[in-house]
Formats: structure tokens, sequence, C-alpha cells
């Protein structure tokens, strides 16, 4: 809903737009259903050792059970993903973040990901839903059960549910809770259902309306920034697709609306460590892949102040436990990435 000034006056031309509100009409989680399972022939699925392959139509993957993790997923021989999805915590201080004493108070998350020792792989029964297989890892260092299941559908795409429970545990509130995977470079053409088309955060989005964007992943780092930080977010987001020149790439669809930052350099090269580091957004290098970080949620940017004052508590990720769903699709071509 847009409303304009109906008359001139000396100060404000007359269709001059002075205020504007987007309202959802069918809100509530039947508009995340997921599209119906594109037709296609059955699941293949080979297991050899700690290999289990699996085929169907033109797109081939490989799970490796020992090491709890997607090794491979093609569509047509073409390698779309170099890293795959691996769970990721952390976000590069913001201005506010250093006020609060975020980077200190919060740092037990900074390397949580990194010692994740597998504790179980369960592979299940195949069916009409495809094969389901569950990954258990222990968060070593704090502690913290982590578990991803995987869900190979009979058309070649794949749902991921992470899951975190910390009960019990004294542990500081989450950065963010989601993982994270990177695309050659060349998967740089963006286009997502969500808000935007600026950036925008859970506390920071009231501005944001809901809609179909097109960018380019070179252009999502923002650059006015004086001091590299966490940028380029986007939320409320049903799906995004990155994608190359012939519109080959990959698909995202979220089970309930999505995070997202797609970012040509990754978290690390953006946080300076415990203090403000003299530097500025234009030293921060890009390199020629593509950092997406798929999350469920990320606290909020605050800003009642910036000397100490915290985002307010429904923006902070003070819960116990945590899930959400995504479905990894491999585009082919240019209809596939709409």
């Amino acid at each position: 809903m847009f409303a304009t000034t109906k008359a001139a006056t000396a100060a404000v031309p007359a269709g001059h737009e002075a205020a504007r509100e987007q309202f959802v009409l069918t809100p509530g989680p039947a508009y995340f259903a997921p599209p119906a399972a594109a037709a296609g022939g059955a699941l293949q699925v080979k297991r050899t050792g700690d290999q289990l392959a699996f085929a169907a139509g033109d797109v081939r993957g490989e799970f490796d059970t020992k090491a709890g993790r997607l090794v491979r997923y093609e569509r047509k021989g073409q390698r779309v993903i170099n890293q795959f999805p691996e769970p990721y915590f952390w976000r590069a201080p913001t201005d506010n973040d250093f006020g609060n004493g975020m980077p200190e108070r919060l740092g037990a998350w900074r390397t949580a990901h990194t010692r994740r020792p597998v504790q179980r792989v369960a592979v299940g029964e195949q069916t009409a839903a495809g094969l389901p297989i569950t990954v258990e890892y222990l968060l070593a260092d704090l502690g913290v059960p982590y578990t991803v299941q995987y869900l190979v559908a009979p058309d070649g795409a794949v749902q991921v549910t992470a899951a975190i429970d910390m009960t019990g545990k004294q542990l500081p509130e989450l950065p963010r809770f989601g993982m994270r995977l990177e695309l050659p470079g060349r998967f740089g053409q963006l286009a997502y259902y969500g808000r935007g088309p600026w950036e925008n955060y859970s506390d920071r989005y009231t501005a944001s309306f809901l809609g179909t964007y097109r960018d380019s992943v070179r252009r999502q780092l923002t650059a006015n920034y004086i001091r590299p930080q966490e940028s380029g977010y986007r939320t409320d987001v049903r799906w995004l697709t990155l994608s190359d020149a012939a519109g080959q790439g990959l698909r995202i669809e979220g089970a309930q609306p999505l995070c997202f930052s797609a970012l040509p350099t990754r978290t690390e090269f953006l946080d300076p460590g415990l203090t403000k580091k003299q530097q500025h957004t234009n030293d921060v290098r890009s390199f020629d892949y593509v950092c997406l970080q798929i999350d469920l949620k990320q606290r909020g940017v605050g800003g009642d102040n910036s000397w100490g004052a915290l985002p307010h508590d429904q923006y902070r990720l003070l819960d116990k436990q945590y899930s959400y769903t995504y479905t990894l699709r491999l585009l082919d071509g240019p209809a596939a990435a709409q």
C-alpha cells in the first residue's frame, strides 16, 4: 500500500510517495509447503563400504557414511558445490556488537563448528519419499549434540534438517543458527523471494518488502560501511537461487522462512577478532567463490545505543533447542532458476 500526496505544495509535488506499507494476506505455514517432486525415474542407491552413491535422472551424488557428509552432488557432471553444508554459528561483529561486548561474551561460538566428531550415522530404509540418512555429531568444545538429517528424494533433491540441543548447558546465546556452503564464483547470479532489495535483519526489516529480487553476489557486501562487518543479509526468504550465465546452479527452498547471505568472502575475513582493527571495507579481499550462509535465525543488530545496549530479547537466540529444514535442488537452465 502506498500513500501519495494528492495536491502539489510549494515543497512537494503531487503524486509524491509519503508512506508505504505491506500486509501479508495469507500468513501461515502453508505458504512454505514444498512443491511437488518432479517426475522422473526411481532413485538408484548403491553402497560400497563407507561410500553411498545415489542417482536420479541426470543427478548424481555420493555420501560418505564414515565422515557423515555429502561429498558429491552433480547434475550432468556439473560440479556446483565446492564445500557442502556444515554448521556455522558465528557472525562478523558489528559496531553495536563491539559496544555490548559480544566478541568476548559469545566467543565460544566462533569456532564451535570446527571440532564435531561423528557419533553415529544411520541410513534408513528407502521409501517412496526417498532415502533418509541421519548423522549425529558432538560439538566437542561445548559438549553439545548436533544432528543433521538428510532425505535424498526420488527427483534428486536433498532435504536437510539441522537441529541443536543445548538443554542443561550454561552457554552464551547463539549469534546465529544455520549452515554454510561454498559454490564456485561463476554461480554469482542471485535471485530470491524474501525481503529486499537492500540488506535486512530480524530487527531491521520493516522497510524491506517481500518480493522477488535479482542481483549479483559481487554487490552483496555493503560497501558504505567504513569498517568491515556482518552485511548483506536477507530475511523471510522462501527460496533463493545461485546460477551461472547458462542458468545452471543451485536452488534452496525453505520448509519455513529462511535467512541468508551470499558473499564473495567468508565471515573469517570480515571478523577482526576481539578488538576493532584499523581496516576498511576496501581492505577485504573478494574471492572467486560464493560463501552461502543459510540460516534459521541470526541475532538482531540492536542499536538503542552503540555502547552497551543488547538487541531486544525477541531478536536474540535464547532458546535451548533449534531446528530447521531446507531443500537443495540442482538447476538445469534459466527456466529452473525462476
